[in-house]
């Protein structure tokens, strides 16, 4: 009997030493894992806080380089490019303005086939020989696509004809047959008589108020036209007349067409 009583002692005191390591084995889990879900809770509070860090560096960074923040910008429009600044040349505007070629008449909106002539092929196309525009043939100014200086207004601009010269109310002759299809007056050209011939169109500038023709009239080469008048664009340069010759919208020298032994 006694026996048994010390059998039964050593069985309960087993379990509780079983049971006391199963309880600290738990209790090793549990401290584990949490001790795992707290370095991770860590180490994405970390990262969060690092790239919060880079973010504001970065915008710092764009504020000292650009002066404007984030918050300037929103609701703004972006600026679009500044205009580029105007050509110069040796220190003098290059000043944008219209020929006198340019107050004819618009044409059709169709493409003109003599609008694309290179300045030979628009030289070709004027098979007539025309005659000096005055009685002394003498050349003031030529023709030139580059600019050139133009004491007048100080500036650098192409010359887009070619100045004969004249005394003032000296005769101005039609270089040409044709018909008066135009007359307008110009605050840089004066008064401008366009004479339409064939394919081509003579502009004679700077005449007087008094003209002999009248829009509609035709014309025969030798005709007088007008008288020379103040050509306001080069009132500066000696007393002429400007000429200008246009094959469709090709501007040409009219010293090419002129028969030089007239």
């Amino acid at each position: 009997m006694k026996r048994y009583k010390r059998n039964r002692s050593a069985d309960r005191a087993g379990f509780y030493v079983a049971l006391s390591i199963c309880l600290i084995a738990v209790g090793l889990a549990v401290w584990s894992a949490y001790t795992n879900f707290s370095d991770l809770y860590d180490t994405d509070d970390t990262y969060t806080a690092t790239l919060t860090s880079q973010t504001e560096t970065y915008r710092q960074v764009s504020q000292d380089v650009t002066g404007v923040t984030e918050e300037e910008t929103e609701g703004e429009e972006p600026e679009t490019a500044p205009e580029p600044e105007e050509p110069t040349r040796k220190g003098k505007s290059i000043t944008l303005y219209e020929s006198p070629t340019d107050t004819a008449e618009e044409e059709s909106e169709e493409p003109d086939a003599e609008s694309e002539l290179s300045s030979l092929q628009a030289v070709l196309k004027v098979t007539d020989s025309l005659i000096y525009p005055t009685k002394s043939h003498s050349v003031l100014k030529q023709y030139s696509e580059d600019a050139v200086y133009n004491k007048t207004m100080g500036d650098y601009r192409p010359h887009t004809g070619c100045d004969f010269v004249a005394d003032e109310g000296e005769a101005v002759y039609a270089m040409c047959d044709g018909v008066v299809n135009n007359i307008s007056s110009s605050e840089l050209y004066g008064i401008i008589v366009e004479v339409e011939s064939k394919n081509f169109t003579v502009y004679y500038c700077g005449l007087s108020g008094e003209l002999n023709v009248e829009k509609g009239e035709t014309l025969s080469t030798g005709d007088t036209i007008g008288a020379v008048s103040v050509i306001p664009c080069e009132s500066e340069d000696e007393s002429h007349v400007h000429i200008e010759i246009r094959v469709g919208d090709k501007l040409i020298d009219p010293l090419s067409v002129i028969n030089s032994s007239d």
